[in-house]
């Protein structure tokens, strides 16, 4: 007993310390923001397929950057698609600079996914006097040095792939679906960054490396545009930089359904791409195992009135929970400070969070565990993933699109929820 205990607040201590090196990771790690005579012509790739809830104003960020000389490239699913009125309207209202292309994808290929279709498409039509080619997901809303931001890092040679991460903060307090997600995201981005793994929602390459490589070969036979990027990185022989201002924060709401659905999604990205995935398929098993043993061991103690064990297992739960929240809210720190270095308002005063927030997130840790081990088992034995309503078998790391459909928006599709 003692030695399980003890194993079921340790995780959670290193947790907190792991942490505290991600805070130090963001606070020291400084990123030069790309000078202006630098700025030569940028080209940034957006994919959609439906009508993100922030797409509007993250298309409207992007038209409004501090950047010398740059152009939007935005990839279509098809012209029936919701987001194509809205886009139109965008361009009519707030493209005073004529930045802003709206083209329809290509015909879909069965052997990658939409977006990677999409992007492969967008970059193709690229002409050779572009120096810089950025990715931006729609749901990333962007301020208005985002992108000299993100280029920055490109300006070192040794520099090929400049990447963020993302944080997902729940403005909804009382959405479960939003904190679980919130909660393992915030896990989840620590050894992200650490590790330096790129994320599409905003990465930037170089076009002359892009072209010399064979990243759009590879984003043909892929299931995401970031997955050959550690490929890409090897090959050109330049290093990942995952820029600390660029912890990018998304506020949209979700159900518990669809949390569980992305987390097991993510994971499968990671199974396929990433070669560390097995840690992370060890440390699913040992936290999630650890709850549910609580849990027994809990339910035992109650139902045989052993009040002294229930006591110890009592205490025992408040610290490991303490100890997550501690580290969730260390990571939630971090975001912080890369927002006020970027003179955009911090979580801390925005959104601060109160005692029945922090007991929220406390009394969610456990449950969020066991969804962690449950989506890891379920990544692992992934055979096939269903994305925006499009189903892909995936199998030895082929991709197989079955059947391409247009998107059909939710019930939701008017509400703050993602897609």
């Amino acid at each position: 007993m003692f030695l399980f205990l003890l194993a079921f607040t340790l995780g959670p201590a290193i947790s907190v310390v792991v942490a505290l090196k991600f805070y130090i990771f963001i606070r020291r790690t400084r990123a030069p923001r790309l000078p202006v005579d630098q700025q030569h012509e940028a080209v940034v790739v957006l994919s959609v397929r439906g009508c993100d809830p922030t797409l509007p104003s993250t298309v409207k960020g992007l038209l409004n950057q501090e950047f010398r000389d740059y152009s939007v490239v935005v990839v279509v699913d098809n012209a029936e698609d919701s987001a194509w009125s809205v886009l139109e309207q965008l361009k009519i209202e707030f493209d005073v600079r004529n930045r802003l292309t709206i083209r329809l994808m290509d015909p879909p290929r069965s052997t990658c996914s939409l977006k990677c279709n999409s992007i492969i498409g967008a970059v193709e039509s690229l002409s050779d006097t572009v120096k810089w080619v950025a990715l931006v997901d729609a749901d990333v809303e962007v301020y208005p040095h985002w992108l000299a931001d993100l280029l920055g890092p490109l300006a070192d040679k040794s520099v090929c792939v400049s990447t963020g991460q993302q944080w997902f903060e729940p403005n909804e307090r009382s959405s479960k679906g939003a904190l679980v997600r919130s909660i393992w995201n915030a896990g989840a981005m620590v050894p992200s960054v650490l590790l330096k793994h790129p994320w599409a929602g905003s990465l930037a390459v170089r076009y002359e490396d892009l072209i010399v490589s064979t990243l759009v070969n590879d984003w043909k036979t892929a299931i995401v545009d970031d997955g050959p990027m550690i490929k890409f990185a090897n090959q050109i022989g330049g290093k990942i930089f995952v820029t600390p201002a660029l912890l990018m924060v998304n506020r949209e709401d979700c159900s518990v359904r669809f949390a569980v659905s992305w987390i097991s999604r993510m994971l499968t990205w990671s199974r396929i791409y990433e070669s560390t995935f097995w840690i992370t398929m060890v440390h699913s098993m040992c936290s999630g195992m650890l709850v549910a043993v609580w849990c027994l061991l809990f339910l035992i103690a109650l139902l045989s009135m052993n009040w002294g064990l229930l006591v110890v297992l009592v205490v025992s739960g408040f610290c490991a929970a303490a100890l997550m929240t501690t580290g969730y809210c260390i990571v939630r720190s971090a975001v912080d400070v890369s927002l006020r270095r970027r003179d955009l308002p911090g979580l801390q005063i925005e959104n601060k969070l109160g005692i029945r927030d922090l007991l929220s997130v406390g009394f969610m840790m456990g449950p969020v565990q066991l969804i962690y081990l449950t989506a890891c088992v379920k990544a692992q034995r992934a055979k096939s993933v269903t994305w925006r309503g499009i189903d892909y078998r995936i199998e030895d790391g082929q991709v197989e699109m079955e059947e391409y459909v247009r998107f059909e928006a939710p019930a939701t599709a008017n509400v703050d929820r993602s897609i």
